[in-house]
């Protein structure tokens, strides 16, 4: 029962008036940190997964190649890339749809521009399947001079690099956050146990022990970390939200996959259980405040008291 009285006035602390504030916008940052975090993981997986046990086969044409040339040339690829193993199927992309896949470097105009647009067939591989892509190189350019086979390896490795380092920037963000929140609980409570010294030495007197006065800042931090991290995370999932929706209006840059292209559109939605992650982030921030301030106590009552 001791444990439920406030002999301190806490709440009158200019300092603790503001912590909640203070604390709201670290946990804006972190949640924004965690879940970009989140988003990242989730597109690289899903890239990785769409590009994997994919190629794509350009065959360009010079202007002197007739349209009857150009069927006879393609239906030869196409037909020794159905009749090569592992490979489970393929789709011929016409100019319409790789003029769109060049929008974002080209603009909307890419299909009005006057460049001869290379042939693009996407072909799906089967699952573990072992292709000799040095022979089908090899085949292709006996068919047609120039062709080639983009196994999308090298964007691949240099798309996952690029995600990772932006996962490890959002760890250190989010470690740099909960260290400065950490700290400001530190700070707030030690201008506390200076502002009421006259008062806790009071209590002492009549018997109270230290663990009863870290109890009451370990309770005052605790529901202002709480009430900071939620308004923080409502704020970061409306930033989320309305940065989804402003991505989406302006559009993705890259192919469908109806088209038998790879889908690597851009988006920030997070799924149900990050969005969980991302709500755990007020309970993590109350229970850091809570056991900094009464380990702060503690450790000040001891040097002092």
């Amino acid at each position: 029962m001791l444990g439920l009285r406030t002999d301190l006035p806490l709440d009158r602390d200019a300092a603790a008036r503001f912590l909640p504030w203070i604390l709201g916008f670290m946990v804006y940052l972190a949640a924004l940190a965690v879940g970009s975090a989140l988003v990242v993981d989730r597109l690289s997986a899903h890239w990785q997964s769409g590009l994997t046990g994919n190629l794509t086969v350009e065959v360009p044409f010079t202007d002197d190649v007739s349209v009857t040339q150009r069927s006879e040339i393609l239906d030869k690829v196409i037909d020794l890339l159905s009749a090569t193993p592992g490979v489970a199927g393929t789709t011929l992309l016409d100019d319409r749809e790789i003029a769109r896949l060049l929008e974002p470097w080209l603009g909307p105009e890419a299909s009005e521009l006057d460049i001869p647009l290379p042939a693009m067939i996407a072909v799906t591989l089967r699952e573990d399947a072992a292709l000799d892509q040095g022979q089908l190189q090899r085949d292709l350019t006996a068919i047609q001079s120039g062709a080639k086979v983009d196994a999308h390896d090298d964007w691949i490795a240099d798309a996952l690099q690029f995600l990772r380092g932006l996962k490890l920037l959002a760890a250190l963000l989010t470690g740099l956050v909960l260290t400065a929140t950490a700290l400001t609980i530190v700070f707030v409570t030690r201008t506390g146990l200076s502002i009421h010294r006259n008062v806790i030495e009071v209590v002492h007197l009549i018997g109270a022990p230290d663990a009863y006065i870290a109890g009451q800042f370990q309770a005052q931090s605790l529901r202002l970390g709480l009430l900071g991290g939620i308004v923080g995370t409502l704020l970061a999932a409306g930033t989320i939200v309305g940065a989804d929706r402003l991505l989406q209006s302006a559009g993705s840059f890259a192919g469908a996959n109806e088209t038998g292209t790879v889908d690597l559109s851009l988006d920030l939605q997070l799924l149900p259980w990050q969005w969980g992650i991302v709500a755990l982030l007020p309970v993590a921030t109350a229970l850091i405040a809570m056991i900094t301030a009464r380990w702060t106590v503690l450790r000040s009552l001891a040097r002092f008291i």
